[in-house]
C-alpha cells in the first residue's frame, strides 16, 4: 500500500529538512530499514489473518452443506 504524495500534502516525517544532530545517515538507514522490515512482517500477518478468516469460511461452508438432511 504505497501513497501517492504528489498531491501537495507531505507526510510528516519528511517535515524536517535536517536530521537530529545525533543521528548519522548510517543510523537513520537502519531505522529506515528496520521500519520497512516491520512494516512487511505486519503486512504478511494481517494477509496471514485473512487467508485464516477465508479458509474458516470455506470449511464452515463445506461442514453446513454436509450437515444439512434431504428431506
Amino acid at each position: 500500500m504505497e501513497r501517492d504524495f504528489n498531491n501537495g500534502f507531505m507526510p510528516p516525517y519528511m517535515d524536517y529538512n535536517m536530521p537530529p544532530p545525533s543521528m548519522d545517515m548510517n543510523e537513520m538507514m537502519m531505522q529506515y530499514e528496520q521500519a520497512c522490515s516491520y512494516y512487511r512482517y505486519l503486512c504478511m500477518q494481517m494477509d496471514y489473518k485473512i487467508k485464516c478468516k477465508e479458509y474458516e469460511k470455506m470449511c464452515g461452508h463445506v461442514n453446513e452443506r454436509s450437515n444439512r438432511k434431504i428431506e
